[in-house]
């Protein structure tokens, strides 16, 4: 009896499912990506790119560090603003950095995170850091700094200020509407993140 057939084509099925397998190892295929609106990682031309993680506040210290870094390109490599990409992301307790007075005064996040005005000494009841800050929001923006805040952070953030258990949802809108002037919301920071690093972003945790 002639085998060779059969068993040629089982080799030739194996062969198929192994290739498949390398390909394709959890075997979900191939999915598109659901196009999501990513103005914060258009047309980054600078010849540096970096995307800073932001997860505390640290009296403004993040934002400072990005600062040195725009600065130390500018001085010791005699290069412009315009040569470097930085993307800030905030989430966690870092995440009222991009929220505006407002809010930081109806929540009293400057009792709630622990962070004081500098021209008062005590809890601040504004953003200290949204402007006149040479490594505020708006400063930094000027320079080209991108500014990103997670919404799994504003969802999180939303559900601890309902009080007694009450809507989150309403508080989370109004996050999202009393975000600082050009700070995009991004579905989550990590995956962000990744989207940055895929778009040729090197990464740095700021804490």
């Amino acid at each position: 009896m002639n085998t060779s057939t059969p068993r040629r084509g089982f080799f030739q099925r194996a062969s198929v499912l192994v290739v498949g397998a390398a390909v394709d190892p959890l075997g979900i295929g191939s999915a598109a990506i659901k196009p999501v609106d990513e103005p914060w990682l258009a047309n980054l031309n600078g010849k540096h790119k970096q995307i800073f993680d932001t997860a505390a506040m640290k009296d403004g210290r993040p934002f400072a560090r990005v600062m040195n870094f725009m600065d130390a390109y500018v001085e010791a490599y005699e290069l412009k603003d315009a040569d470097i990409n930085a993307i800030v992301g905030v989430h966690g307790a870092g995440l009222p950095l991009a929220l505006n007075d407002s809010i930081w005064a109806k929540y009293e996040f400057g009792r709630r995170y622990e962070e004081n005005d500098p021209s008062s000494g005590g809890p601040a009841r504004r953003n200290p850091y949204a402007t006149g800050l040479p490594f505020s929001v708006a400063t930094l923006r000027q320079r080209g700094v991108r500014f990103i805040a997670c919404q799994r952070s504003i969802r999180r953030l939303s559900g601890e200020l309902a009080v007694g258990g009450g809507s989150a949802e309403p508080i989370r809108q109004e996050l999202l509407a009393n975000l600082l002037p050009g700070v995009h919301a991004v579905p989550a920071l990590i995956v962000a993140v990744n989207r940055a690093q895929e778009a040729g972003l090197t990464y740095a945790f700021l804490g």
